[in-house]
């Protein structure tokens, strides 16, 4: 379930830090310093002025999964016929497929959640169980490479999948990996860098 940050809990905005990439671990690493353990948080600001918090945003990748899909049901009874569950980079057990915590804020590893958002959209949002035997992972190509060589499922990634609520997405130029208007797009844009007053 989403949840709304306090604006009045003892926490100041301070900047976007935008997208970080495999920069994470050390640009974390710098907060903790300046700021202390503890002393800062990322948050997620939509156009609203609503301030979420992870569980908050990631339940706006399960809605935009779950749009797409009603939009797009061949897509939809594809991956549940064919594939077992989706993953990002790392491969994962389906157990750890359907966790939005699993691989998100561990040092030395890249945020991976996006695959959880699909997978609880399918299973749970539109009761479509996956039933193949093997997984596929959904990620982005690397731009510039031949497109045969991208993931399996490189067309559901985050940042071709529309926002169920664009308008929602701050208007800041936010240039990336990710279609504008993508729910990629509304991560990175509305993501927010508090410390403690």
């Amino acid at each position: 379930m989403r949840k709304e940050f306090d604006e009045n809990s003892g926490w100041i905005v301070i900047g976007r830090p935008g997208y970080q990439g495999k920069s994470k671990d050390e640009q974390q690493a710098a907060w903790d310093k300046e700021y202390g353990k503890g002393g800062w948080r990322l948050a997620w600001r939509l156009a609203t002025g609503e301030v979420l918090d992870f569980d908050g945003i990631f339940y706006h990748y399960v809605e935009s999964y779950a749009h797409y899909f009603l939009m797009h049901p061949g897509d939809a009874k594809f991956l549940a016929v064919n594939y077992s569950y989706a993953y990002d980079k790392d491969l994962v057990t389906k157990i750890q497929a359907f966790d939005p915590h699993y691989l998100y804020q561990k040092p030395g590893r890249p945020n991976q959640f996006h695959h959880v958002a699909l997978n609880l959209a399918l299973e749970h949002r539109l009761a479509q169980p996956f039933k193949g035997s093997l997984p596929i992972q959904v990620r982005e190509g690397k731009p510039g490479t031949d497109p045969s060589t991208w993931p399996a499922g490189w067309q559901w990634s985050p940042g071709r999948i529309p926002a169920s609520h664009p308008e929602q997405i701050p208007n800041l130029d936010q240039p990336g990996w990710w279609q504008i208007g993508s729910i990629e797009h509304l991560y990175q844009s509305a993501k927010i860098l508090q410390i403690k007053k």
